[in-house]
This record gives structure tokens, C-alpha cells and sequence, in this order.
């Protein structure tokens, strides 16, 4: 059994016993629930601000409480002062599950909430992008054509720092090469500080396309007149709409837009055949399966 699954068994077991051990009157059963709001929750534990309290009941000296988070919903047991994570269990019967199986249409709910919720947020984003496509050109900061300067081009919202951002660029770059489309580059870091002092060292250095793709998390800078203004620009640009992720491609005109590190959806909005090199991500396979 591997440790991480020896602890869990452990903290339920060990949550299990300490409901069978506390012995309160049925007032005070009644009651344990009384103090656990969302608010009193997030002083105990960093909670999602879209998150929800869609359940709660007393269970022994503990009140277990169902929280629903980006649609999934994760059951805590809180006591006067403190919050247990893990399973509950009383008389060798798993009270977490037999909880979470009776609130099966809750859950099915709350999916399809956060599904729909997702859905008007992503057309949002794509209005924001048609109506301030002209905004992106001045947060370029870097550009790859492979068949010299180009008109036509796609906008490439990235992070430095960013594994994710790294790749999709790889299948991009094979984009470029298959449509004289030239990739405009917008750095946008997101990812903390460490993010804004290697995006201060590329606009500051004046580095070139090849340099950023090699560069290194210690490649930072103290920053510049340039460079604050410009990582300033994006941040406040990119907030319009609410959008604290990388990567994201967006069309010239800003007529469609794909997020997240999806080159087969990129390749699908330009018109290409699914790809079956590496950099492609392999949609031609993807397709098929």
C-alpha cells in the first residue's frame, strides 16, 4: 500500500474514530452545524470564490459539510474550530459515500451549471477578442515567420514560464511553415512574479523569437520603462474580460479564438489536415480514436 493511500485510510479511520467517540447530548447535535457558513469555512481553508455551500448535516460531534466547486462538489467535516479533510466512517459504513451518493442529482446539477457557466464565459471571451483584436497589436512583443514579414498572421497569448505555452508553440511554428502565417507573439505573465522578470528580460534585452524559445527561469531583469508598461498593458487589457489562463491563439481579426494548449483545434480553424508529426500533437490520431 503506498503512503499516500496509507494516509488517507488513516485520516478516515482516525476521522471515524473520533465521531464514535464523542458522546454530546441531542441539543448539541442540533447545533454543530449552526457556526459552519461559507464564510466561516473560508477563514479555515482557501475556498473558490464561485465556490458554494449546497449541503450540510450533523454527524456525531462533527457537521459534514458538501461544498460545490467548478461543479464538483468535496465533502469537509468541520468542528468548532477546525476543518478535517478525508472520509468519514462510523460502524465500518463509509458515511462520506453513502453522503455523496445521495446527492447524485446534486451533482449532476451542479455539472451541468459549471458546464454552462464555462460555456458563457468562453463566448464572452470570443466577443471580447472580436471587438479589441485591433487592442492585441500593441502587446506583440515578439514574431516568427518562416517565410520572411507577413500581413497575415495569428496573435499567440503565452507565458514564459509556461510548459504548456512551450509546446503549443512547437505545433504553431509547423502552422507557420504549412500557411506563411506569421505568429505575433503577447507575452502575458501570468504565472507570478518569477513570469514578469523573464518577460522583463526579453522586452528589455530586445531578445528575438529563437532567444525566447531557449529561454531559462533565470533569465530575469529588474525591469524597464518598456517593459512595465507593456506587462501593464496586457494585464489590464486581458482583465476586461476576466482571463487569468495561458495559452491562447486568436485569429487576425479575432474571429475565433482557442484556448488551452489545443493545436488540433488551431489546425481545424485554419483549414489544415489533422498533423501527424510531433509537433503537430498528433490530431490525425487523435481523430481517429
Amino acid at each position: 500500500m503506498r503512503a499516500k493511500t496509507r494516509f488517507r485510510y488513516l485520516a478516515g479511520f482516525m476521522l471515524g474514530l473520533f465521531v464514535l467517540s464523542g458522546s454530546v447530548s441531542l441539543s448539541r447535535a442540533e447545533s454543530v452545524c449552526d457556526h459552519v457558513t461559507l464564510t466561516w469555512l473560508q477563514t479555515q481553508v482557501p475556498v473558490p470564490k464561485d465556490a458554494k455551500l449546497v449541503f450540510k448535516k450533523a454527524q456525531g460531534s462533527l457537521c459534514e459539510a458538501v461544498l460545490s466547486v467548478d461543479g464538483g462538489l468535496a465533502p469537509v467535516y468541520a468542528g468548532k474550530d477546525f476543518i478535517v479533510a478525508g472520509r468519514l466512517y462510523k460502524n465500518g459504513v463509509c458515511i462520506t459515500r453513502m453522503t455523496m451518493s445521495s446527492l447524485s442529482d446534486l451533482a449532476d446539477a451542479e455539472r451541468k451549471k459549471a458546464r454552462e457557466k464555462k460555456a458563457r464565459a468562453a463566448e464572452m471571451r470570443n466577443v471580447f477578442f472580436k471587438s479589441h483584436a485591433a487592442d492585441l497589436a500593441d502587446l506583440v512583443s515578439l514574431s516568427f515567420a518562416p517565410g520572411g514579414s507577413s500581413d497575415k498572421f495569428i496573435y499567440v497569448i503565452s507565458d514564459p514560464a509556461c510548459s504548456h505555452c512551450r509546446s503549443l508553440l512547437d505545433g504553431l511554428e509547423e502552422v507557420a511553415v504549412e500557411t506563411g502565417l506569421a505568429l505575433k507573439l503577447i507575452i502575458y505573465p501570468i504565472l507570478g512574479e518569477k513570469s514578469k522578470s523573464m518577460t522583463a528580460h526579453v522586452i528589455c534585452k530586445h531578445l528575438g523569437y529563437g532567444a525566447y524559445k531557449t529561454l531559462k527561469k533565470n533569465d530575469t531583469a529588474t525591469g524597464c520603462e518598456k517593459a512595465n508598461q507593456r506587462i501593464n498593458n496586457t494585464f489590464d487589457l486581458f482583465k476586461k474580460a476576466d482571463i487569468f489562463f495561458v495559452p491562447l491563439v486568436v485569429a487576425q481579426d479575432g474571429s475565433w479564438v482557442v484556448e488551452g494548449n489545443d493545436i488540433c483545434r488551431v489546425r481545424e480553424y485554419l483549414g489544415l489536415d489533422p498533423g501527424t508529426g510531433e509537433k503537430s500533437g498528433g490530431c490525425k490520431k487523435a481523430r481517429e480514436n
